[in-house]
């Protein structure tokens, strides 16, 4: 998918390239769509095995902030494969049915990552509003990904350190609090 985009990926395609029949994927990914998300949840697993990609909640907040914001780029947002499993998704939004399992699928993938990110940022527990501020941070992410072949890589990397201040912000300022 990466190579030729999702208009070029076909469940044949992937079958021959797993050495399965495409009865065999299609039984297990319904669509493209599906495939990729299945793609980004394992590739989110893998992550968390054997890597430092979360920052110890005993570091510096400026050392979390900045670690996490780098690792997530590094290993996930900035990822050309990010874009090709958004490629995918856009392209099913036409169908309800792949709508809805995509969502299913991103509400457990965030709600995972909200509760590793929530560990790793202790500061947030209490916050009313940690939950908006955690959406914002992904989707800051999100958007820096799709936007990355044509931005020039100085302001991506400037707005990531930006986004490193926000998350340091955001951990100080316990407005209110539940």
């Amino acid at each position: 998918m990466a190579d030729g985009g999702v208009a070029q990926l076909s469940i044949h395609s992937v079958a021959r390239a797993a050495g399965m029949t495409a009865g065999a994927v299609q039984h297990h990914f319904p669509s493209k769509a599906a495939l990729m998300m299945q793609v980004l949840a394992r590739l989110i697993e893998s992550l968390e095995a054997g890597t430092d990609f979360w920052p110890s909640p005993r570091w510096s907040l400026r050392r979390r902030a900045r670690h996490f914001v780098r690792q997530a780029w590094l290993q996930l947002y900035g990822q050309p494969r990010f874009a090709t499993a958004w490629s995918a998704y856009l392209a099913a939004r036409d169908d309800a049915v792949m709508t809805a399992h995509i969502v299913a699928q991103r509400a457990r993938l965030q709600s995972h990552l909200r509760e590793r990110f929530f560990q790793s940022f202790p500061e947030w527990a209490n916050v009313a509003d940690a939950d908006a501020r955690f959406a914002f941070v992904l989707s800051t992410l999100r958007g820096l990904g799709l936007v990355q072949p044509f931005a020039p890589a100085s302001t991506v990397e400037a707005q990531l350190e930006v986004l490193a201040q926000v998350i340091e912000i955001f951990s100080t300022s316990n407005q209110e609090t539940t």
